[in-house]
């Protein structure tokens, strides 16, 4: 199959990208791939991979887009990353693969951020949710969006994203469940490739307190990741010396405020903000780490790409009770519950690793173990392919059929009653065509 492949690509600040980039090496061996993005600056190792070409929505190739047999369409919820993938997608429908399960975040981003078109964010909102919904729309937009967290629990707009989809795409059972019968739906574990075992961390000079236990968040830090509840868990944990914190990443708020907190609750030695690491910096530190902290709350309904990084390194990690990581073992990660109890929760977890490190080591090893068994990228890649040939000739046999209803219709029309061999023969025709298209 000749496919056409939407998707922000590294060195986008985004995960989805790294996504594809993981992703296509299994992919381009199962079909014909062309790889298109809006980006200006691009990994050039991509490139090895897949023809990678440029478009703007100004001046869209149209007809080289149609040479292809289907698009697939990566959607997060970053409206810059995304925006324009979107836009393609609502005029040349596809496979949507939804990375983001709750896109009001997204739309609001496109809507108020960049457009300030409050009657077409209201129109939206009537025409999925009832004029019920929208005073707390006019609220959202008028408070540039104070409550838009509330919003996207509550009206998730996913089905906006999809509304020209031929298929659908997600990686979380929650996710299957609410798009369940809206289009044809697959749900895929998300792919990344485990690395070699990793050897044990829990040694015996850290357990005897001569070094300190390295914790580990990393990644796009918005406040959804809960970095000041961590700090203020820390700050009151009574032997918070023996942990040292490495903060690998773009901090997406401010990051100033972030520092100054730190000094504030007398975390100065405690805490380190990199800033932003390449692949291998990141995996190296993840090799040095004894726990990753992996907290969402908010969700948006993702899986999570920096889950399946950390099992890759068979690193044991916390992680909120929401969405897809509600559904993870309890023996596999610890689970941190979101509100009131968040910070009783990361000290807890705290204090039975500093007295079990090998039960959390083993949390690692098993999140490691279902990473090779579920989430290899060839078999995502098989699983796509089957999905998208399920859904183009779907496709094939609606177009004929509506062809042939239109022919039924036309020829009742022009000539009325025809004898039974003339029908045969134009529904010989109408076949002969949808084989062609296959």
């Amino acid at each position: 199959m000749k496919l056409n492949w939407f998707s922000p690509l590294p060195p986008a600040a985004t995960d989805i990208g790294h996504f594809s980039k993981r992703l296509l090496p299994a992919l381009v061996t199962r079909a014909d791939v062309t790889v298109w993005t809006d980006q200006t600056k691009l990994d050039s190792a991509l490139e090895r991979h897949a023809e990678v070409r440029c478009y703007n929505l100004r001046g869209m190739p149209w007809a080289d887009l149609n040479r292809g047999d289907l698009c697939i369409y990566n959607i997060g919820n970053n409206p810059l990353f995304h925006a324009s993938i979107w836009e393609v997608a609502r005029q040349h429908p596809g496979v949507v693969i939804l990375h983001d399960t709750r896109l009001h975040h997204f739309f609001d981003g496109i809507y108020r951020v960049q457009r300030r078109d409050l009657s077409g964010y209201l129109a939206m909102m009537e025409f999925y949710y009832g004029a019920a919904a929208l005073p707390e729309a006019r609220e959202c937009f008028m408070s540039e969006g104070r409550t838009i967290d509330v919003m996207a629990e509550k009206y998730p707009l996913t089905k906006l994203a999809t509304e020209n989809a031929l298929g659908v795409v997600v990686h979380t059972r929650p996710g299957f469940a609410t798009l369940k019968g809206s289009a044809p739906l697959t749900c895929l574990p998300l792919p990344f490739a485990a690395l070699p075992r990793a050897a044990g961390r829990s040694d015996q000079s850290k357990r005897a307190g001569h070094q300190h236990f390295s914790l580990i968040l990393f990644g796009y830090i918005g406040r959804n990741r809960r970095l000041n509840a961590v700090l203020d868990a820390l700050a009151t944990f009574p032997e918070r010396e023996k942990f040292h914190v490495d903060i690998y990443g773009t901090i997406l708020d401010d990051e100033k405020k972030i520092r100054t907190q730190i000094r504030a609750l007398g975390l100065k030695g405690l805490v380190a903000l990199h800033g932003f690491a390449t692949e291998p910096e990141l995996d190296a530190a993840l090799s040095r780490a004894d726990l990753a902290i992996n907290l969402r709350y908010p969700t948006m309904g993702e899986a999570s790409g920096s889950q399946l990084r950390i099992w890759a390194h068979a690193l044991p990690s916390l992680v909120t009770q929401v969405g897809w990581y509600s559904d993870l073992p309890d023996d596999v990660v610890a689970h941190v519950r979101p509100g009131e109890n968040e910070i009783a929760d990361i000290q807890s977890h705290l204090r039975d690793f500093l007295g079990d490190p090998d039960r959390f080591r083993r949390m690692g090893e098993r999140g490691w173990e279902i990473l090779r068994q579920q989430h290899a990228p060839e078999s995502y890649a098989d699983q796509l392919i089957e999905f998208v040939k399920t859904v183009s000739h779907s496709t094939a046999r609606n177009a004929t059929f509506s062809l042939a209803e239109t022919a039924g219709r036309l020829t009742a029309e022009l000539f009325g009653t025809l004898p039974e061999s003339m029908l045969k023969s134009v529904a010989a025709e109408i076949a002969a065509l949808s084989e062609k298209s296959e």
